[in-house]
């Protein structure tokens, strides 16, 4: 059953309820006042039954004291309301009949008579039963103690006589044992309404009482008006319906409506451009405004959940392209070193092949690290755990130096590099140099790499208002199309895919770099046009050194270059599971001048160190039985307070701190270079020397 339907039939049942239970109280309030004016009217007409009749005795008792004065007319049976039953003298105790003493005999009249004498001959009236009937009398005295008495009988006559003048029925019976001779009104068994007033014995027997039969004709009026009323009452509440129902339709339904076209169409995999019209400012208008903005949230929902599948389908299609890009950079430079480490087995190769091929072996490696440093870079950077080391040096040198690695490459493709200064550089800044130089190499060499022909001119500035390096890097290479160039600073993403198969690559290298320069308070912008070059600008914020920052890093880097200058001497134990690594760390520390203890893991160093006295201990961190951590906390619980180098393979500032948390003085992430190891081990020889014992 629908909506419609359930309120029209709902108003149907409750405007028969409301008429129904209207009738109904209608009823009951009538009633009640049908019974009030009911019981007011019968009490005016038994009044006046009750005066008419005592009027008939007024008349009767007249009728007699005008016969008492006219005693030369002979008795009529005329009485004063048409005829009198009987007349009699009275003559003291005794009675003379006069007329219709031969019809009636009876000893009341002998016992009225002397009740007549024995008040004094006074007159008496009232009413008497005579043989079985009721007897209305009346006496009029006409001199000393004679008297004349008429008298009535109450038949059915002369109350038939009444009944015809009063328009009611009576009559007049004894009194019931049941009920009590008093005035009132009763109600027979068939509903009947009866009204009776008692007329007591003149000569005290049962008492008699006057009954009148009173109409309820009200009731019928009552049930009638009842009806009449209710069928208009119906027929209103019909009307009424009627019209809340011919409201209802645009006002309710025809808005619902509107409603349910709109999300029906929605569900039916319509467009979201579904609008409501509000029509009012009540429930159903604000339930249309909730659904347009419901509409609007779904199709914005819908918008962004669009535009981050596609960014997903984008991201997983670079990613695929970088998976494919990263296979091919690790694979090309893998392949060098795997083919040309076979060839230097064959001892036939001459002393120059084998410096060549060991050179190839060397650059390709050096690529490979340098690609696992742009992974972990990403890495670093988009885990938040950057960090820059500043430090004090010089920009011309630095510039001269990335220049300088890159012009072999720019040389064999024919092309011009050069470095032109715009103005006086500082001869010393602080800033973060190494990543400022991976800024740089990232540039100028992705400017040679996509340069087939021309030049590549670097232009360095310097701001001293600001405090900034400017440096622009302009080529005549391929260009980059304004669509293309709104994702060159994303990750695993090229200008164009084809250029991973022509000129290879991870497209990691710009958003690093463009990350690494914002890190620092930097950025790098670009300017280009396809086919004629491009341009990137890079402004670094950099801070000119005073004399005490230089005097004081000269300070610092004096021990690291005179350890790299002298030969290592001591007692070095390296803690390494890893036999070639292990085997690589001594050759180099025995080649520079030391002595060497070999653990394979933290425990058997520590029982080493129990028998023996060490000036360094080369830990690596990542170890069985008791790691590197485990390991320099130990040693430094038994006394030891040499210096302690770290070797891992993590390489983040998180893993750096972490090692200097559990007590070592120095890091080097792998692999390690053979220069860099010499030099950091030469720096922490030529720390003071601490006893054993001394804690650090």
């Amino acid at each position: 059953m629908s909506l419609r339907v359930r309120i029209r039939w709902l108003l149907v049942i409750s405007a028969a309820c409301c008429v129904v239970l209207a009738t109904v109280a209608l009823y009951w309030v009538n009633l009640s006042l049908v019974d009030t004016l009911t019981e007011r009217n019968a009490e005016r007409e038994l009044e006046k039954v009750e005066a008419t009749f005592l009027d008939q005795l007024s008349i009767l008792r007249v009728r007699a004291q005008d016969w008492s004065q006219q005693p030369d007319h002979p008795p009529s049976n005329q009485g004063g309301l048409g005829y009198l039953d009987l007349m009699m003298e009275l003559r003291g105790s005794s009675v003379v009949w006069n007329n219709g003493a031969d019809k009636v005999s009876s000893p009341v009249f002998a016992t009225l008579a002397e009740r007549f004498d024995e008040q004094g001959c006074m007159p008496i009236w009232g009413v008497v039963k005579v043989e079985g009937r009721p007897l209305l009398f009346s006496t009029a005295v006409e001199m000393g103690c004679q008297a004349y008495l008429l008298g009535v009988w109450l038949d059915s006559d002369w109350m038939s006589y009444l009944s015809d003048r009063l328009g009611h029925a009576l009559y007049v019976r004894e009194v019931p044992e049941s009920l009590k001779p008093v005035r009132g009104l009763t109600m027979t068994e068939d509903k009947q309404l009866l009204g009776r007033f008692p007329v007591p014995d003149f000569l005290g027997g049962n008492p008699l009482e006057v009954v009148v039969e009173l109409p309820r004709d009200g009731y019928k009026s009552l049930n009638l008006s009842v009806l009449v009323i209710g069928l208009i009452m119906a027929v209103l509440a019909g009307l009424t319906v009627l019209v809340i129902n011919y409201r209802i339709q645009p006002m309710l339904f025809g808005r619902l409506n509107l409603v349910h076209n709109a999300v029906r169409s929605i569900a039916r995999g319509g467009a979201l451009d579904q609008r409501v019209p509000v029509l009012g400012n009540d429930e159903i208008g604000a339930l249309a405004e909730d659904f347009n903005a419901m509409v609007d949230s779904i199709n914005h929902a819908q918008t962004q959940l669009a535009d981050a599948r596609r960014q997903a389908e984008e991201a997983s299609q670079t990613k695929s392209q970088f998976l494919a890009n990263i296979s091919h950079e690790i694979r090309t430079p893998m392949t060098a070193i795997l083919g040309y480490t076979e060839l230097l087995r064959d001892g036939s190769l001459s002393q120059a092949d084998q410096n060549r091929y060991l050179t190839i072996i060397q650059h390709n490696g050096d690529a490979l690290l340098a690609l696992i440093n742009d992974v972990l870079d990403l890495s670093r950077i988009e885990a938040g755990q950057l960090h820059n080391e500043q430090r004090l040096f010089s920009v011309t040198e630095l510039l001269d130096e990335v220049v300088d690695s890159l012009q072999l490459r720019a040389q064999e493709k024919q092309i011009d590099l050069r470095l032109d200064y715009l103005s006086s550089m500082p001869m010393t800044v602080c800033g973060d140099a190494f990543r400022l130089r991976q800024i740089l190499v990232n540039l100028v060499g992705n400017a040679v790499k996509f340069t087939e022909e021309g030049h590549v001119q670097v232009c360095a500035g310097w701001s001293e208002v600001e405090q900034q390096l400017q440096v622009s890097v302009e080529d005549s290479g391929i260009g980059i199309s304004d669509a293309e160039q709104q994702k060159i600073f994303q990750p695993f993403s090229q200008a164009d895919a084809s250029h991973s198969r022509r000129y290879t690559g991870t497209g990691l290298g710009l958003s690093i770099a463009r990350q690494l320069a914002r890190s620092q308070g930097g950025d790098i912008s670009v300017s280009s046009e396809l086919n004629k070059g491009s341009q990137f600008s890079l402004v670094m914020p950099l801070s000119q050194a005073t004399e005490v920052d230089m005097r004081a890093a000269a300070a610092q880097q004096l021990p690291e270059l005179a350890g790299t200058a002298m030969e290592l001497k001591g007692r070095a134990l390296l803690v390494e599971d890893n036999a070639v690594n292990r085997l690589f760390v001594r050759k180099v520390l025995e080649k520079s001048g030391m002595q060497v203890v070999e653990a394979e893991d933290g425990r058997e160093a520590c029982r080493y160190y129990a028998e023996d006295r060490f000036d360094l201990v080369v830990l690596d961190m990542q170890m069985p039985v008791m790691d590197g951590y485990e390991a320099a906390q130990a040693l430094r619980d038994r006394g030891f307070a040499g210096p302690i180098l770290a070797l891992t393979a993590n390489v983040l500032a998180v893993d750096r701190q972490r090692c200097m948390d559990a007590g070592c003085d120095a890091f080097l992430g792998k692999p390690i270079r053979v220069k860099q190891l010499i030099t950091v081990c030469a720096g922490l020889l030529a720390q003071p020397e601490i006893p054993d014992g001394v804690a650090t």
